[in-house]
């Protein structure tokens, strides 16, 4: 019967360790979701709609005016698509953060974004895309004849 008492302890003992670690989870994940909010991932995703409407339109210089119609539904449709399932991903996002970085280290992202340096950074980060949406384009457009042949010779020897 004495061992009873000495069991109890040790469990209480484990809990009471395991008490810490939870309630530092729990931070670290109201952490992350105020990183999310910070870095205004979904307004990121409302500046992306230009660009992709831009690239659209290169694509459909070609296109009749029905075809074009179609497409901007169709676009609009993806948009909205991708939109809503970002905002169903932010538990999942926040708990991506809040699993790879420990406390301190989102404590100094939080510090980096809530600073004047922060807050430009995330003010001018769509600018920032759409400058370089046109250089990864004419990177693409440089690469793929030589993607083209690489994507030949990979379809020969899966042969």
């Amino acid at each position: 019967m004495k061992c009873i008492p000495v069991y109890l302890i040790i469990g209480v003992t484990f809990l009471w360790c395991a008490a810490p670690a939870r309630a530092d989870e729990a931070s670290r994940s109201a952490k992350a979701e105020e990183l999310l909010q910070l870095t205004q991932s979904d307004q990121m995703m409302k500046a992306m709609e230009p660009m992709v409407k831009g690239m659209v339109a290169q694509m459909d210089k070609d296109m009749s005016a029905e075809q074009r119609s179609k497409v901007v539904e169709i676009q609009g449709k993806m948009m909205a698509l991708i939109a809503g399932n970002i905002n169903k991903a932010k538990p999942a996002l926040a708990k991506v953060y809040s699993d790879t970085y420990t406390e301190e280290e989102i404590d100094a992202i939080l510090a980096f974004y809530k600073s004047p340096s922060g807050r430009a950074f995330v003010q001018k980060m769509p600018e920032v895309m759409q400058r370089i949406m046109p250089v990864m384009m004419k990177v693409m457009t440089d690469v793929q004849p030589e993607l083209k042949i690489m994507m030949e010779e990979m379809k020969e020897k899966s042969k």
